[in-house]
């Protein structure tokens, strides 16, 4: 028995390690060519003077411009409770040279560039002659919580949907502190002067919402009101009963 215990712990092992080393030869390698040169959702905006610019939708993905002067190499990750690191999944990259030259990403790697994917994270690193532009690409992210990793140091920019803002303290939460608002014509825009390390953290709410907000607290007000008057008249209604009866009835029965 007891062998036949062992046998079956191995075997459990190894199947375990052949699944971790199927998954790492499964999810590493290139980034397909298609998804890089997608078609972006909206225009990069690559005349941005921030070192990290992220410009937020009402629909499920955002975009973002970083600066990789000085950068030979970006590692993009995300941060999970239980699963560890996690590769950072984008589509529609693109390369802007210093001479103003935007690359798709089947161009970006004709230039000596890789966008390479493991379990752990997504790289992206630069070329010779290729160092000193911008990366720009789409994620997935929703406006009502938006996170991202300080992949890069320097001056941030997230720019909120039309109609969404910040200001409500209970709905709206900004992280780190240190931060400006701005507006920039029917948007908010969150800056930014130095960020170093951590997460930059926006969570946001569209501004018809707060009605929703106010109708929801209202009703469990009225709620605990009614709950708490239906409770005392049973109550009331049990020590008349008790009275009936005969029974004593304290102050401290309450």
């Amino acid at each position: 028995m007891n062998r036949r215990f062992a046998l079956a712990v191995a075997v459990v092992a190894l199947l375990a390690v052949s699944a971790g080393c199927l998954t790492y030869v499964n999810d590493g390698g290139d980034v397909a060519n298609a998804t890089l040169d997608a078609d972006p959702p909206r225009e990069y905006d690559f005349a941005t003077d921030r070192d990290a610019a992220f410009t937020l939708s009402t629909g499920t993905q955002y975009t973002a411009v970083y600066n990789v002067s000085g950068v030979e190499e970006l590692r993009l990750y995300r941060q999970t409770p239980y699963a560890g690191d996690q590769p950072l999944e984008f589509e529609a990259f693109r390369y802007r040279t210093t001479d103003g030259e935007v690359l798709n990403g089947t161009e970006f790697r004709a230039r000596g560039g890789e966008v390479d994917r493991t379990p752990d994270e997504t790289w992206i690193r630069f070329g010779d002659g290729l160092g000193g532009g911008q990366v720009a690409f789409s994620a997935t992210g929703s406006p009502r919580r938006f996170s991202t990793l300080t992949y890069v140091e320097g001056s941030y920019a997230v720019t909120l949907p039309p109609g969404f803002s910040t200001e409500f303290p209970v709905v709206g939460h900004i992280s780190p502190r240190g931060y400006d608002v701005e507006t920039v014509g029917d948007r908010d825009r969150i800056v930014w002067e130095d960020v170093t390390s951590g997460s930059v953290v926006v969570q946001s709410y569209r501004e018809t919402d707060l009605l929703v907000f106010g109708v929801i607290l209202a009703v469990a007000i009225l709620a605990a009101i009614v709950g708490t008057v239906y409770f005392r008249r049973q109550l009331e209604a049990l020590r008349e009963r008790r009275r009936e009866m005969g029974l004593g009835v304290y102050e401290d029965d309450e």
